[in-house]
């Protein structure tokens, strides 16, 4: 499965359902989510800390109250006491996110893909109407918020020529380091130079 499929199952590819059970939020194209996947991992390893806490109060403000309510257990969950969020408010979010993430690289995009998972008794992993486990997650719209924050625009003038990018493109690739430690871009088809 490539990313594009792997990322559509991660985030699922429905909108969550309001009170009526009517999407909150139009469908993203696979390649779109992508995208936005891609350009907020590179984000997140390149944006300083105070415009990645800006742009996530932004992404968790677009949020469903009960999807904030998800990720404040979560974090009061995994952070120690004098990192946790006092609300749900998406400020107090943004924050212990962003110290969170400091402290563990890679914790922003594993805790958003499951915010509640593991953390009150009545979750569990698979819903009964046959949901994947990701069927809750909230990486795809913060992803997708982060990275449209203008918080973090200029962070993104080197998206195009990372390694976040390469993963998007099949014609694209990084060859292993050379010998005085540099990745070597290049364009090529399949696995050949």
């Amino acid at each position: 499965m490539g990313i594009r499929g792997e990322l559509g199952r991660l985030v699922g590819k429905g909108g969550t359902a309001d009170h009526n059970g009517a999407s909150t939020h139009r469908q993203v194209p696979e390649a779109e989510q992508a995208r936005d996947l891609a350009r907020y991992k590179y984000l997140v390893r390149v944006a300083s800390s105070e415009g990645l806490e800006q742009a996530h109060q932004a992404a968790f403000a677009e949020l469903l109250p009960e999807q904030r309510e998800r990720l404040f257990l979560r974090l009061c969950h995994d952070l120690p006491e004098e990192d946790r969020p006092i609300s749900s408010s998406p400020t107090e979010l943004a924050h212990a996110a962003v110290v969170a993430q400091e402290a563990d690289h890679g914790y922003l995009v594993r805790m958003l893909r499951r915010p509640g998972h593991g953390v009150t008794e009545s979750h569990s992993t698979a819903s009964s109407a046959g949901h994947s486990l990701f069927a809750d997650s909230v990486l795809g719209q913060v992803a997708a918020a982060a990275a449209r924050s203008e918080a973090v625009s200029t962070s993104l003038a080197g998206f195009e020529n990372s390694l976040e990018a390469a993963q998007l493109e099949a014609s694209v690739f990084v060859r292993p380091p050379d010998p005085r430690g540099h990745a070597a871009w290049e364009a090529g088809v399949g696995g050949g130079v």
